[in-house]
């Protein structure tokens, strides 16, 4: 999808931002990269799924609500610049706000959530740091704040970089618009919680296609013979990285 603002999205192009976003499924959640990783912290950090607050933010189609439905999850809250859900969804949510978070403040008071999750939405804001620290103001301390964000230093997306001299997801023709360095995360985002995670999304069947796939599946599962070495791998190789935030206790 090109690039637009808030306003184009609302009113000269809405009716093709819902043909696009009502049928938007990310590539972590199409992997179930997303729901494993949702579901690992989750039983980290919390014991009853039916009774777990979520807000979804920048829900989409909600075929991430829609996936961890199945996982026993019952409490959900979603937002976004319109309402692209489908019927189906919507009767899933507790509650639904249109709003433009870039500027506006979230509705729902201090320490409304147990976890927030933004699934490759903040590199598509003009403001996602305002958006970062009210996510901050509505978790209850303790919760967890999962987010994802291009993963610039891989190794094919800078060899893209220097053969190109621009990132992939960032081009003309893309709608990524912020970019997320670790510098960047840590300052403006990061700082304010506590870091319990990272994990990275390889789409290791792209990593493995054609006579160099066959090869780097065969240094796969020979890294998968030492400790860390798959992960190490899938660091090099990875699309997307999701960080994991708690907020603090006090």
């Amino acid at each position: 999808m090109k690039y637009l603002t808030a306003d184009e999205i609302k009113t000269a192009h809405r009716d093709e931002a819902h043909e696009i976003l009502g049928e938007c499924v990310g590539k972590s959640i199409r992997d179930r990269f997303a729901i494993d990783v949702f579901n690992r912290y989750h039983d980290r950090f919390f014991s009853d799924r039916s009774r777990t607050r979520i807000l979804d933010l920048g829900i989409a189609s909600g075929a991430f609500l829609v996936e961890i439905a199945k996982d026993g999850y019952r409490d959900f809250t979603a937002c976004d610049i319109d309402s692209y859900a489908k019927p189906e969804v919507q009767v899933l949510l507790r509650e639904f706000r249109v709003l433009d978070f870039s500027w506006e403040k979230l509705p729902w008071p201090d320490a409304s959530f147990d976890i927030v999750t933004a699934w490759c939405v903040l590199p598509h804001l003009e403001n996602p740091f305002f958006a970062a620290r009210e996510v901050l103001r509505v978790l209850r301390p303790g919760g967890l704040f999962i987010f994802t964000t291009p993963f610039l230093t891989s190794k094919p997306r800078m060899d893209y970089f220097v053969e190109h001299g621009d990132f992939k997801s960032y081009r003309v023709t893309n709608n990524h618009i912020v970019l997320f360095p670790r510098g960047v995360v840590q300052k403006t985002i990061i700082s304010f919680f506590e870091l319990v995670g990272t994990e990275y999304h390889a789409r290791l069947w792209k990593i493995f296609r054609g006579p160099r796939g066959f090869l780097r599946r065969i240094l796969y599962r020979i890294a998968g013979l030492f400790p860390g070495g798959e992960g190490t791998l899938q660091k090099r190789w990875a699309y997307n990285i999701v960080y994991i935030l708690r907020r603090p206790q006090t």
